[in-house]
């Protein structure tokens, strides 16, 4: 889901990108102390995800675009369905917000420079291989980037590189980022979790199936008093699971 902000964060950084890319080693530190200054979360790497505690509240299964899940709120959502194929957002009246969606299987990094209307095909140089990569695996190399691993006075284009993702690292996660990230492995998917919902009220989940498929769900608080816990964030991530056949899916996923 690449919105407005991203969209130009991303032209921002692909200008500078190319001038640093020109020019001498130093510009790229610069960039990279510009972007940490003003988004510090990008110090932070995943952690593997020790809770495994599951909430047993009364919940509801839903189903949307090919999958099925449990939440653990019993009330009825108010749905409104941005995308018929690919986008929802549920609001339930015990305080919580839920956005599920289906981005596809390419990966963040391919979808920009494949995105014909961000003018951002020149990145694919500056990416590499990248691009190739599972989405998983580019969600991985992004997730892993901070100021530390950028070598500026090493390879210009591995530094070039580095300090694109450190960049779109600081605009394309939410604000759980700040309170941590978690790596989670179950025997049917894998991904990540942006955020700590003991210091956050807001969750994001990049969930990838054994098959590679890519699933987003954000879930959020609205009410100060009923945070949303570890357990229940669980409940949802370990129930997800597929139910059209695979090439449904594949339709999809495009």
């Amino acid at each position: 889901m690449l919105g407005a902000f991203l969209r130009v964060g991303i032209l921002i950084v692909f200008v500078t990108i190319l001038l640093n890319f020109l020019g001498p080693p130093v510009g790229i530190l610069l960039t990279a102390m510009k972007v940490t200054k003003a988004r510090p979360a990008v110090k932070i790497t995943p952690i593997a995800l020790v809770d495994h505690s599951i909430a047993n509240s009364p919940g509801r299964t839903l189903s949307y675009f090919g999958y099925e899940f449990a939440v653990p709120w019993n009330a009825i959502p108010t749905e409104k369905v941005l995308n018929k194929i690919s986008f929802v957002h549920l609001k339930f009246e015990s305080g919580q917000d839920l956005i599920f969606s289906v981005p596809g299987n390419k990966g963040l990094l391919t979808e920009i420079v494949e995105d014909p209307s961000l003018n951002m095909g020149g990145l694919r140089l500056v990416f590499g291989d990248l691009t190739k990569r599972s989405a998983y695996e580019q969600y991985q190399a992004l997730l892993n980037t901070t100021p530390q691993s950028i070598r500026a006075f090493g390879p210009r284009a591995e530094a070039a590189s580095d300090v694109t993702l450190l960049t779109i690292k600081a605009i394309a996660f939410g604000p759980g980022l700040e309170s941590g990230v978690f790596s989670f492995e179950l025997p049917d998917k894998r991904g990540f979790q942006i955020g700590n919902p003991r210091k956050s009220k807001r969750v994001d989940l990049e969930v990838f199936d054994s098959a590679g498929r890519h699933v987003e769900i954000l879930c959020e608080s609205t009410n100060p008093n009923i945070p949303i816990s570890q357990s229940e964030i669980n409940r949802i991530l370990s129930s997800l699971h597929a139910v059209a056949a695979p090439a449904q899916l594949a339709a999809l996923q495009k």
